[in-house]
């Protein structure tokens, strides 16, 4: 039920002014005639022409709708010159290229565009220019001028035109110079790398490009530079791991020299320079980015044909290599030499479940990177277990099994490049694993233990059928193999035909299937077939409508919208459990920690039932072996506990300002008055919507301010009675944004609905951030400004919210006991520490300028021997990133 008049209006448009017909949206003659009474009267012959009129200027309306674009298109080729005319150099030497070599019978790129160590070292530096210009393959420029374009502007925009010259100059010299000397150092010592130094390779405008984007994101905003450089260096870190060409060891260096340039070139205050706490919200977006990187892995490695990178196998699919049966035969009786490993890839490379098996593992991380994106528990957990099983797998495979069947022992393995090759597969995935782990934070949605256990008993009794079947296979059909298998070898090979060909390199295959026959698509096809399971569980896991509690969270939005009190929508939130009463018209939201059922606010839906909801609650509770707390309630609900015996704590203030008393005259009213008129003297204005229809530059915009303002947090986000992004989600909470003259979002606020006998009475402030460069009293023009809206709609209330935690000190506490006092000084104690990262005691001082009425919210709780685990609950639930440990060190260390 929120006001949807002001959703799309512009900056500088006045808000409620409604959407009116365009000029050049014609009204047809019956719509006309509708419109006054004459449904059947046909068109006169004089209204024929306009009606033709009115068609061609309804087309001439739709062509001129381009206009915007193409200004907007000419505005920004302007303003990047430099970057536009790169661009267009790239194409046209390669588009240049490609037509001499068809022309000529030759080849493209051409010898002279292909860089090596050795031409460096002899002085050809000719080669440079084309190298950097020149890309592998024509249609790679469908992939490589988007993104020129793209990282150009980004630096472009920053730099102006000459420094970003200078920056892709020093960034491209001192990336081939560094990455060919370390692609050398890395792997010199292979043959195939000598040959490919005759060669050389095709570096491509990449190279240039990544230096100047890396040094521009230290001048973009906290959200946009971790952006910038998680993926960024996730797809170079690919690259380099699944391809392993000596350009992309030169991008990587590029992108190191641009990240130290910009470095060195942005003034930064010292707070930037600390440990940075991101959002939920974008910690989980980029975390299922960069797996899905990862997981693409192997498809970078097809599009090689050097495939000399630690986890490149699957370029061997584009390599020069051919199998030889003869040699293979040998090697399976026991020749043992580099040829024989190169053997064993071909061979099961030339086999289509092979390549399937391979491949559908990266499916199935795909799938665990959607899960991660979207936040759910279970992805996280999926992530962590294959990664670790993943590094697990590459020191038995890479080492283990190789060392113990090589007679000539490490020497074997270093000269295969084993070691180089677990070394490298193991620590990727660990890292990305504990990264992960130490975010669990962000990964809250939960699938219900039933569809849990049902996929992973699916996908188990998969496994057991499909090992079933190939044992069988193995026993029944031994002729259909190189040699005779008995049971010993058919379960030692088992495993293997469950990873994908990477895990096999260096691994002598006991046995082979011959081809065309039953064993082969036996022994090919149970790998696949458990992939393809587990795919399909993963995502019937992670596409779970009946999430644990979501059907009750679902079910308590529905009865918020009855009746409830300021702070009720809270308890829509993610993170809380919900207890109903037994008409189901009632509920109450809580979450339990360290054994406390610790409620937010207190009971809402029918306002009948309330006050049995506090007993029934009460009992349920006790029924589970937790104690009831009830959080945040008002002075009503606290003489209700207060009557059954309970004890009671004052936490906070809310700020009430009632519209129909809004007035701004006075003194009092000073700031208040100087904050609305230098508002309108910036030309900033406030434009009220919803984050599901405001545009989408506003949106990032939003996301942009939260996650700034998020990063220079040293303690991670709060939650609990405190809302982030994610919160702006629900279409039935308001924004409202100050936006000025350039379309630039400064501050915005967002207002929770209250209803009362299914209407909404009033609006409760919950988020509220600004850009750290914003005009000061932007917050204060907002407030005013929601005030004014609100008083001309007619609500009974603008609720401030309560800064949690805040004028706890001014409470008396005579007549308390000496347990009550320690509570009250461990709350007081938390917020005097967070007090200098978020400001409850300034947020609460702030509030009072709009002379709001103030009313107490309270903390009741039945028994005064559980106030350390009362303690405990309430700051776990507002900084659930910090561990139970860490608290409780926290809170003995106060009581000592």
């Amino acid at each position: 039920m929120t006001d949807t008049t002001a959703d799309n209006v512009k900056p500088g448009e006045p808000v409620g002014s409604g959407n009116p017909v365009s000029p050049d949206e014609p009204v047809t003659t019956n719509e006309h005639a509708q419109a006054n009474g004459q449904q059947d009267r046909k068109p006169t012959r004089n209204e024929q022409p306009r009606n033709k009129k009115a068609k061609g200027s309804s087309e001439h309306g739709r062509f001129r709708s381009f206009g915007p674009v193409m200004r907007d298109v000419t505005g920004w080729v302007r303003s990047h010159p430099l970057t536009v005319s790169f661009a267009v150099v790239v194409l046209a030497i390669n588009l240049a290229f490609v037509v001499w070599a068809a022309v000529t019978d030759g080849v493209f790129p051409p010898q002279p565009a292909r860089i090596s160590y050795d031409k460096l070292v002899q002085g050809m530096l000719y080669v440079v220019p084309l190298a950097l210009l020149l890309v592998m393959h024509p249609l790679r420029l469908l992939l490589d001028i988007p993104v020129l374009l793209v990282a150009g502007s980004v630096a472009e925009s920053r730099f102006g035109a000459a420094k970003t010259a200078w920056v892709a100059l020093i960034c491209s010299i001192g990336g081939i110079a560094a990455g060919m000397g370390v692609s050398v150092a890395v792997n010199g010592h292979s043959v195939a790398w000598s040959s490919m130094a005759r060669l050389g390779t095709v570096l491509g405008p990449l190279a240039v490009a990544v230096g100047p984007l890396m040094a521009a994101s230290a001048f973009t905003s906290l959200l946009w530079r971790h952006r910038i450089r998680v993926i960024g260096y996730a797809i170079v870190a690919t690259l380099v791991l699944y391809r392993g060409e000596p350009g992309d060891y030169c991008i990587l260096a590029a992108a190191l020299f641009g990240h130290l340039l910009g470095y060195l070139m942005a003034q930064r205050d010292e707070e930037h320079m600390q440990w940075n706490h991101g959002s939920v919200f974008e910690t989980r977006r980029m975390l299922g980015i960069v797996s899905a990187v990862f997981a693409l892995g192997p498809l970078v490695a097809m599009s090689s044909p050097i495939h000399h990178g630690p986890l490149s196998t699957l370029g061997l699919l584009l390599g020069p290599n051919s199998l030889d049966n003869t040699r293979l035969q040998q090697c399976l009786n026991g020749a043992n030499s580099m040829d024989c490993f190169v053997q064993y890839r071909l061979q099961r490379l030339s086999m289509p479940g092979g390549i399937i098996v391979s491949l559908l593992p990266c499916a199935f991380m795909l799938a665990v990177s959607w899960g991660l994106f979207k936040g759910r528990r279970l992805a996280a957990w999926t992530s962590i277990i294959a990664n670790i099983g993943t590094a697990a797998l590459a020191v038995v495979y890479y080492l283990v099994f190789p060392l113990s069947q090589s007679p000539d022992g490490m020497r074997a393995l270093i000269a295969h490049g084993a070691w180089r090759s677990a070394l490298f597969t193991a620590l990727l995935p660990i890292a990305f694993a504990l990264v992960v782990a130490m975010s669990m934070r962000c990964f809250r949605l939960k699938t219900s233990g039933r569809r849990l256990a049902t996929a992973l008993t699916g996908s188990l009794g998969a496994l057991i059928a499909l090992c079933a079947a190939y044992l069988i296979i193995g026993l029944t059909r031994p002729n259909e193999f190189t040699i005779r298998p008995g049971m010993g070898l058919l379960i030692e090979e088992m495993p293997r035909r469950f990873l994908p060909i990477g895990f096999l390199n260096e691994v002598t295959p006991d046995f082979l299937p011959r081809p065309h026959t039953i064993a082969s698509a036996v022994y090919q096809g149970i790998g696949p077939v458990f992939w393809i399971v587990a795919i399909l569980a993963a995502l019937w896991c992670f596409t779970d409508a009946a999430l644990e509690g979501h059907e009750a969270q679902a079910k308590a939005s529905k009865l918020v919208e009855i009746d409830g009190e300021s702070m009720s929508f809270m308890g829509t939130w993610d993170g809380n459990r919900y207890w109903f009463s037994p008409s189901g018209n009632s509920v109450i939201a809580y979450r339990v920690e360290h054994g406390i059922a610790l409620t937010v606010t207190g009971p809402f839906g029918d306002k009948t039932e309330w006050e049995q909801d506090f007993r029934d609650f009460i009992a349920y509770c006790t029924e589970q072996s937790w104690t009831p707390v009830f959080y945040s309630v008002h002075a009503e609900q606290r003489e209700l506990l207060a009557s059954m015996g309970w004890q009671s704590l004052d936490v906070g203030t809310e700020m009430v300002v009632l519209p129909a008393q809004w007035q701004t005259r006075g003194k009092k009213w000073q700031d208040v008055r100087t904050a609305i008129n230098k508002a309108k003297r910036d030309g900033v204005t406030d434009v009220l919507t919803t984050f599901e229809q405001a545009p989408l530059s506003v949106q990032s915009q939003i996301m942009d301010i939260s996650e700034q303002w998020a990063e220079e947090k040293s303690l991670p986000e709060m939650k609990f009675t405190l809302g982030g992004v994610e919160e702006l989600l629900d279409p039935r909470v308001r924004l409202l944004c100050a936006v000025d003259a350039d379309g630039t979002v400064q501050a915005v606020t967002s207002w929770l609905p209250t209803w009362r006998d299914g209407q909404i009475v009033g609006w409760t402030l919950d988020f509220m951030r600004h850009r750290p460069d914003s005009a000061n009293g932007v917050m204060e023009f907002l407030i005013a400004r929601m005030a004014e809206r609100l008083k001309d709609e007619g609500a009974e209330f603008m609720s401030l919210s309560a800064a949690p935690l805040a004028g706890i000190s001014v409470m008396e506490l005579e007549n308390q006991s000496a347990g009550v006092e320690f509570l009250q000084h461990v709350l007081m104690a938390v917020a005097d520490i967070i007090e200098p990262v978020y400001g409850f005691h300034s947020l609460f001082r702030f509030k009072k300028k709009f002379q709001p009425q103030e009313q107490g919210v309270y903390i009741c709780y039945p028994d005064s021997s559980r106030l350390v685990q009362i303690a405990l609950a309430v700051v776990q639930s507002y900084l659930p990133g910090m561990k139970p440990a860490d608290v409780v060190r926290f809170v003995k260390a106060l009581r000592d």
